[in-house]
């Protein structure tokens, strides 16, 4: 395993992955596992509730078709939950972003993201792509 999914990514590739560049979508495509941290399933299931995800189905059918056969669960560990206070002080204060950040540093992957704030603060290897909402109208 090479790369760490953010959550919007992953999200996207599930929901509207017309918006994700297509250098992007090839590193998607291939048959190597690609790791998403459990954390990144709450996150969604918060923002399906807080109408800041909408879905077509269900939430039990979104994380059914998103956890392919392709992803792989990575849960929080001691050593990754103490890096996240490893993080520079100007690193995003959103727990999530800091669990997600440590464990590609920690186990040294390359995060697929596109939030510029996780990009800048360098504390991982990062794949960008900007994403923004207004793309979602065509």
């Amino acid at each position: 395993m090479r790369y760490l999914l953010d959550t919007a990514p992953w999200a996207n590739s599930v929901l509207i992955p017309e918006v994700i560049p297509v250098r992007i979508r090839k590193l998607l495509d291939s048959a190597e596992a690609k790791g998403l941290c459990s954390v990144s399933l709450l996150e969604c299931a918060i923002l399906h509730r807080l109408g800041r995800l909408q879905l077509k189905g269900d939430l039990p059918e979104f994380f059914k078709r998103g956890v392919a056969s392709d992803i792989e669960l990575l849960e929080l560990t001691p050593g990754i939950a103490s890096a996240t206070n490893d993080l520079h002080e100007k690193f995003p204060g959103d727990p999530f972003d800091r669990v997600i950040a440590a464990t590609a540093k920690v186990m040294d992957l390359t995060l697929i993201t596109c939030d510029a704030a996780i990009r800048d603060a360098r504390i991982c290897k990062v794949e960008f792509y900007p994403f923004k909402r207004s793309q979602l109208k065509a």
